[in-house]
């Protein structure tokens, strides 16, 4: 389960030279010596926050979710990712931090570059990443060309989006923002279109009164030239889908609309069952192995038929003896299975004595994958098109 933001865990876990800095730029606890504050020492800072006035206390509040939700590993990785893109060199001193709410809360503060918002920006991808992006939304087949995210473009985007949500009786205000992520090169754009009217209770001074206002939803489209992948999580189902994907493809692409439908991209599994693949990589990624853990095999004469081989780690064996087994058993050649699903595990070198990092990920016909939009996922993406399992 994931952990829920509290203030007093954010307190506890950031430096507290960090949150005298913060303090103040806002002008606030100037009563507190942080200095004299032992390390995890933060009731002192809890209590003045709760006694400052409601405006000032809500808007602490409010940066600080802001700062919790880069305060992880994804949250690290984003920020690393995006310094490097803007020109950063900032990796050593990341890696010096004592945790990930330091380098969440260094960045809060260091937040500008050459006139660039690196926070907000690393914000709103991580925000994005927890978005649902479903098989069901997503677009392949487009044509590999440049996007455009010029002011008038984004704002053009935007009203392409009101016209289409106006329909539903909602989005009559939109705004269009563009993030550009390397490695492989995506981008992504993220819109804000009006939602209906709601009414809630609020307090208005020490009266109960019921409200109305207008929220915001979120659309988030992230296209990848190289695959020509569009991916889109949106309210809705699959025709809302369409109607968004068509609505991308003429205001970022600049195309007449959707393409037809390409013909979908399979996995090539087929060079799997070569036991000695050998999964070649570039020494600079640092990573030591590439191993199949399990497969899914379905007969090809029958597809119904199934077989599900996971390697035994205490086995000694690699999975290729227990298929060899397995078959010989079923007295079926492997020629005559076809590779429906695999589980693959890559390790990189050790560093400094740490135990080893890898990654554990799933491919399956015809060309869904557990490999997200994190660093080292896109690392792997990039092996699959070398090793010409991926397309």
């Amino acid at each position: 389960m994931a952990k829920q933001y509290t203030l007093s865990t954010f307190l506890r876990q950031t430096p507290n030279d960090l949150l005298e800095e913060y303090f103040q730029g806002k002008g606030l606890l100037s009563d507190i010596e942080f200095e004299e504050l032992r390390k995890w020492q933060f009731e002192p800072v809890l209590e003045a926050i709760e006694a400052l006035p409601e405006d000032q206390r809500s808007e602490v509040d409010r940066d600080f979710q802001d700062i919790y939700a880069l305060a992880n590993k994804a949250g690290t990785m984003i920020i690393r990712d995006e310094a490097e893109y803007h020109g950063m060199d900032i990796a050593d001193q990341l890696e010096a931090m004592e945790n990930h709410y330091h380098r969440a809360m260094w960045l809060f503060l260091n937040r500008e570059h050459d006139g660039d918002d690196i926070f907000d920006i690393c914000a709103t991808l991580a925000h994005i990443k927890k978005m649902p992006f479903s098989k069901a939304k997503r677009c392949k087949g487009l044509p590999n060309k440049a996007p455009v995210f010029d002011q008038a473009s984004l704002e053009a985007f935007a009203n392409e989006l009101t016209t289409y949500y106006r329909q539903q009786g909602r989005g009559h205000k939109c705004k269009v923002e563009h993030c550009p992520r390397p490695n492989p090169m995506r981008h992504c754009y993220f819109a804000f279109p009006e939602d209906y009217s709601q009414s809630e209770l609020q307090y208005e001074g020490e009266n109960l009164e019921r409200k109305s206002r207008k929220s915001v939803f979120e659309v988030a489209f992230i296209f990848t030239p190289g695959e020509g992948t569009l991916e889109v999580s949106a309210p809705g189902g699959k025709k809302e889908a369409q109607a968004l994907q068509d609505i991308f493809c003429r205001a970022a692409l600049k195309l007449l609309g959707l393409p037809e439908k390409a013909k979908v991209h399979k996995y090539n599994f087929d060079l799997l069952k070569d036991r000695d693949f050998a999964f070649p990589t570039n020494g600079d990624h640092g990573i030591k192995k590439v191993e199949v853990l399990a497969m899914r095999l379905n007969q090809a004469s029958n597809y119904k038929r199934r077989i599900i081989i996971e390697q035994d780690p205490s086995s000694g064996e690699s999975i290729y003896d227990w298929i060899d087994r397995a078959l010989n058993e079923k007295r079926v050649s492997l020629d005559r299975m076809n590779i429906t699903q695999v589980k693959m595990r890559a390790t990189w070198q050790s560093e400094n004595g740490k135990k080893p990092k890898t990654l554990t990920f799933t491919l399956t016909d015809p060309d869904s994958t557990s490999l997200e939009d994190l660093p080292n996922h896109q690392v792997i993406k990039g092996y699959l098109k070398e090793w010409k399992i991926a397309p």
